[in-house]
This record gives structure tokens, sequence and C-alpha cells, in this order.
């Protein structure tokens, strides 16, 4: 074991002696590119119920346009049907409708004629248009997908024409996030639509049953889906909202739950030895970082932000935290979104900021001197009952301690904590915000949109650079995959520079599931399609 490993594992043990996980091991071995699994052997049969647990909680909404939560989001993508959708391993293919790139800056969507909402009615292309202009309204998380569209409309009884003011590459694989709902339930729901109270219509392979704030929501088969070969094999499927990892745990291991996505990483070494079921590892764009909240106070200072990237041992943390589930990570785009083609390129760039940003108390002392600190707070804000949560900000505690930085840890409520993701009012007095954040696309476009470039919903310190605003536009309007690749390299050695976005390490999608189940979607691919479909029993 290194020095810095062994004192990361100290203050890890010494803060969470009372845990009550299975514990820390450092012999835990690394997961390995080898070891992910895309998906488990298809179902075979069907079960009456599929009891399934949502680690980050109860979810916020269930409006599609701003379910981007992985609560809200994993569970409308089995209520309402996407337009595209992905396979496992990340090829986009039609879904609820086929796609033609007509010109650079026209597309055409021709939707399936035997497609029906769960009252009966036909979806249609004005209920596509619709959805698609609705999503496009600045104030839902959706509209960055439409940031280059000038119009979308119906162009024949089954078509939608989508016009853009410039070309886009990314726009046709973000559309396997956008899922169609009926227009006339959606207008009459009005705010409510997606609440508890205001619920859904969709076409998707679950129907709504019922949504108990605080307790579960319930969905059921829908047995007239167009797609007869992906009927779902559960009649029913309940979703629970424990967040504490050890009550996950003991649930998953005493076959209480059936099964869950993104397991905290302290249910890993106990999960990994359960009898009960099977823990798998599947690759994901996913990553745990700092947020900053506020560049007003102490993170006012360039110099102290840049103090941050340095008090971090990111292998020790990937190895001592996470249990070798997740690797260091020093951009805010983490290798799984390069693009296959121009990975050289990318990890060229890559490996200056690791250099850069690599674990260094003594620079750190240096910098945090040179802003001027005064001593003053640090508020780093966690969700309550994420255990890896609370365990990552201990260490960021005591690791800022030693260079002489003060960070207080706040609990929220994991509601509030989900809602500060994209409420401004609910990140007062935050200067932090430790979360994991994730692309619904694997391409580099989409997180960096939405952090740096001005007006987004995640660029909560108004980050504005005319360049990097620039750069990103032009290769988001560049179909060449090597142009495009170039741009996004040369803005992010400006946008980096900000410090406003600090990255700790890339994630993998980690999935339980019981022994009596098979079937189901190891990859982050799953956010993105009916997941809960294809899970059902092995057969004889």
């Amino acid at each position: 074991m290194s020095r810095s490993l062994a004192v990361v594992s100290a203050v890890l043990t010494a803060a969470t002696a009372t845990s009550c996980s299975a514990g820390t091991k450092d012999d835990e071995p690394a997961v390995t590119q080898s070891d992910l699994v895309s998906s488990l052997p298809a179902a075979k049969e069907r079960v009456e119920e599929i009891r399934w647990n949502l680690t980050s909680g109860e979810p916020d909404t269930l409006d599609p346009a701003n379910a981007a939560s992985y609560a809200g989001g994993q569970v409308v993508r089995n209520l309402c049907d996407s337009l595209l959708t992905l396979t496992p391993d990340y090829k986009i293919k039609p879904h609820l409708a086929r796609f033609e790139q007509v010109s650079p800056t026209k597309l055409v969507l021709t939707l399936r004629s035997d497609a029906k909402f769960w009252d009966g009615t036909p979806v249609t292309a004005e209920d596509v248009a619709y959805t698609m202009q609705r999503a496009a309204n600045p104030d839902y998380v959706s509209s960055y997908f439409f940031a280059s569209v000038s119009s979308v409309k119906v162009t024949g009884s089954n078509e939608v024409t989508v016009s853009f003011r410039e070309p886009d590459a990314l726009f046709t694989s973000e559309l396997a996030a956008v899922v169609v709902v009926q227009k006339a339930f959606a207008e009459k729901a009005g705010e409510k639509l997606g609440t508890p109270s205001g619920g859904l219509m969709c076409s998707g392979p679950f129907k709504l049953d019922k949504w108990t704030s605080g307790h579960s929501i319930v969905m059921s088969r829908n047995d007239s889906h167009w797609n007869k070969g992906a009927r779902p094999f559960a009649r029913k499927v309940t979703f629970s909202f424990l967040a504490e990892g050890a009550a996950v745990t003991q649930a998953l291991d005493a076959g209480e739950i059936d099964g869950s996505y993104e397991l905290p990483a302290s249910t890993v070494p106990s999960l990994r030895s359960s009898k009960a079921g099977r823990l798998t590892f599947g690759i994901s764009p996913q990553i745990l970082g700092m947020s900053v909240a506020s560049r007003t106070g102490a993170l006012a200072s360039d110099d102290l932000r840049a103090a941050l990237e340095r008090i971090i041992d990111r292998k020790a943390l990937a190895e001592v935290v996470f249990h070798g589930a997740a690797s260091p990570l020093y951009t805010s785009t983490p290798p799984s979104t390069w693009p296959a083609e121009q990975k050289a390129a990318y990890e060229k760039a890559y490996k200056a900021f690791e250099a850069e940003r690599s674990y260094d108390p003594d620079a750190a002392r240096k910098l945090v001197k040179k802003a001027g600190y005064k001593n003053t707070d640090i508020v780093l804000a966690i969700a309550a009952g994420d255990q890896t949560q609370s365990r990552t900000a201990q260490l960021i505690q005591q690791q800022a301690a030693l260079v002489g930085l003060r960070i207080k840890i706040r609990t929220m409520q994991p509601l509030v904590y989900a809602q500060a993701s994209y409420d401004a009012s609910k990140r007062e007095g935050i200067d932090l915000l430790l979360a994991t954040s994730f692309s619904v696309a694997p391409d580099p476009l989409e997180s960096i949109g939405f952090n740096f470039l001005p007006k987004q919903v995640y660029n909560y310190t108004d980050y504005n650079d005319k360049n990097v605003t620039r750069l990103i536009t032009e290769a988001r309007a560049t179909f060449d995959v090597a142009q495009r690749s170039q741009k996004i390299i040369e803005a992010q050695e400006i946008f980096e520079r900000s410090e406003t976005q600090i990255p700790l390490v890339a994630l993998n999608t980690t999935t339980f599931l019981n022994n009596r189940l098979t079937g189901a979607v190891t990859s982050f691919a799953y956010w993105s399609m009916p997941q809960m479909a294809f899970v059902g029993a092995p057969g004889k």
C-alpha cells in the first residue's frame, strides 16, 4: 500500500468508525475493462412482480421534460416511449419513430402507425411535435438538446420535420432521451404533469398505476404496447426509495428488494459475496465531482478553486471508497465519452490535466496562501443517507484541513438535494455541491454544453467565455468527428482552467439483481430505454 493510500485509508477508517457498512477493504480488486458487462442473459418467462429500488431516492418529478435525475429519468423511460432508443452497447436505433437526416439542417421523423397511448388513442404526429416544442422551452432541462432547432412542424400524417438554424451533430443521439406525452392530457394537467396528483399519459410498455409520495411508485404491464416482442415480463413493478447504503444492502441480501442500479460504493464489498444475487459493473459516462455552486465568498478566488484540485488523492479515493469500482478523473468529461477514433487526441490533452491536478498538498498550500484565504467556511453540500458521498466529503474535509482550508459539510434531504441541481434557490449558502452527473449520449458535447455555455441549467457560476461558446457551438455544428474533437479539445483547454467543475472519479454503473431474475441491461444505457421490460425469470 502506498503512503498516500495508507493515509487516506486511515482518515476514512477514523471518520467512519461507527459505520454500519461491511467496512473498507484496501485489497479489493479493481474493476477492469474486461469486467464490464452490458447486459445479463435474456429473460424467458414472466413474473408477477419485480421490486426495484431507486437508490437516489424518490423522484422530484416524472415530467419528461424535467426528469433529468437518476430516479425520475429511469422511471419515465418505462412509462413513455422515446423517439429513438439505445442498445446496451450504446448504438442508436429507431423506436417510436425512424429518422432521416435529409440535409445538415433538416431531420425528418416518421412515426409508427400502430402506437397507442394507455387510453387507447393513437400516438399522432401532433403529439410528437407538441412534446418536442414543449421540451424546447427554456424552462425545462431538456431545452439544451434543442439549442440549434429553429422549428418543429407536422409535415405529414405520421411525419414531423425538425429544422435547424445550423447543423447539429448532437441532436439525433439525444432523441433517445426525448419521450412522447399525449398533448391533450399534458395541456389539461398543466404544471401538475408528472406529479403524484397530476400523473402522465404515455404509450410505453408500462402504465403508471400509483405514486404514493414518500413510499413507492407502482406501474403495471401495458399489454397493448405496440412492440409485441418487447412487452414486459413483469405484470407489476414497484419502485421503492431506500437511499441509505446499509439498508439497501440488507434488503437486497434478504431478497426484500429484487434489484437496483447505481448502488452506493459502500454496498460493494458485501454484495460482491452475496448469495442472493449477482453484482455487475457496466460501462458508464458518469462521474463524481464537486460543482462550484457560487463564485462569491471564498471561492471567488481562482487560486483557491485550483487548490481544491490538488487536495484529493483520486487514486486512493477510487480504491478506498469505491473498492476499485471507479477510476481517477482529472477532467469534467470522462474517457468513456471520447469517440473511439479520436481517443489518442483526447488522451494526450487529458494527460496534461492529470499532471496539473495530481495530488500535491504542498502545491495546494501555496495556492491557498496566494489566494489570501481568511479561514472562512467553505460549505460542501451532500445528500442525506448517501454513505459514499458522506465518506468522500469527510475525506475532502480532512485533506483540506491539512492545507489550511475549512470545509463545512451540509447534509440535505434527498428531494431538496435533487432540486438543488437545477434550482438556484436551493443552493443558497452553498459553495460546493458534491454530486454524480452523467451524459445521456456518450459524447463530450452534452456535459460541457450544460456546464460551460451561458444560461445553461448546470452552469451555476454563470461562466461565460466567448471563445468557449464559439468552439462548443462550432463543434456541435460539425459532423466530421476529427474536426469536432479538435474543437472540443481546444475549448477544454480554456474552460477547465476556470475550475468551476472539480472532477474526482469516473464511475461504473453498479447493478445488483436477485438470482430469480435475469435480463437486466447493466450498462448506463439502461437509463435511456424501458429497462424494466427486459427483466424476468430465466426459465428452466
